[in-house]
């Protein structure tokens, strides 16, 4: 084949090519309700307090609707889109990977009105002592680590309850590195603190955030540290 008559091939096959990159990329990005598609994640409060401002909203507008009807119907239309988004965006999966455009994360739908932020402290002397709290800069254990962008999104997914016992390896992990960090340390307590956001009118009111404790596991760092008499024999 003639260079001529390759660019003459290409002259009319560029367009559809583009076209169909075009056509590619825009079903990809379509929206993807498959890693929300899980029950126990809907009752988190942050996602009972969109349904239940929208079905606000939907009332004001005449359209009465309760926030259970609401998540009902949400729940029932986000099923079908998934089932006919995979039917559409299926077979073009390979051309995604082979051109590097698909979207292997989740954009922000809402606020986060009901944060979850970890916190670890230690047993040193019968007494518990805070050695991590998020953006504290008194009580800052490994807080490079913790505030590496990656590590921040993996705490974010584990402080939903469908993440529970990745969750929980994670925090036994954590404990195995206090053991040797901390040698004072006997224990160790992994937790989430988790608070309602204030909203604009309660922050001029000069009200505070009140949080309360989630998915505490407390580790005994003993088993975690060598045995100095093992040691001594070998």
């Amino acid at each position: 084949m003639t260079s001529q008559s390759a660019r003459r091939i290409w002259r009319h096959v560029r367009v559809p090519l583009v076209l169909f990159h075009v056509a590619a990329i825009v079903l990809m990005s379509t929206p993807d309700p498959g890693p929300g598609l899980n029950r126990s994640a809907w009752k988190n409060p942050t996602v009972q307090d969109e349904l239940s401002a929208w079905a606000e909203r939907l009332s004001g507008l005449g359209l009465e609707v309760t926030p259970e009807a609401l998540e009902a119907w949400a729940w029932d239309r986000a099923v079908e889109l998934n089932r006919a988004r995979d039917r559409v965006v299926s077979p073009l999966r390979p051309y995604h990977e082979y051109a590097g455009v698909r979207q292997p994360w989740n954009m922000f739908v809402a606020p986060h009105r009901n944060p979850a932020v970890l916190g670890v402290d230690v047993l040193v002397e019968d007494e518990w002592r805070p050695l991590y709290r998020a953006r504290s800069d008194e009580h800052d254990y490994r807080r490079a680590f913790f505030d590496h962008d990656r590590i921040r999104a993996m705490l974010f997914r584990y402080g939903w309850s469908s993440f529970r016992m990745s969750y929980h390896d994670f925090a036994r992990w954590l404990a195995k590195q206090i053991a040797v960090d901390v040698p004072e340390a006997t224990k160790a307590r992994v937790f989430f603190s988790r608070y309602r956001t204030l909203s604009p009118e309660e922050v001029k009111a000069g009200e505070e955030t009140k949080a309360s404790r989630d998915q505490a596991v407390v580790f005994d760092l003993a088993p975690f540290r060598p045995d100095p008499s093992a040691e001594a024999a070998e």
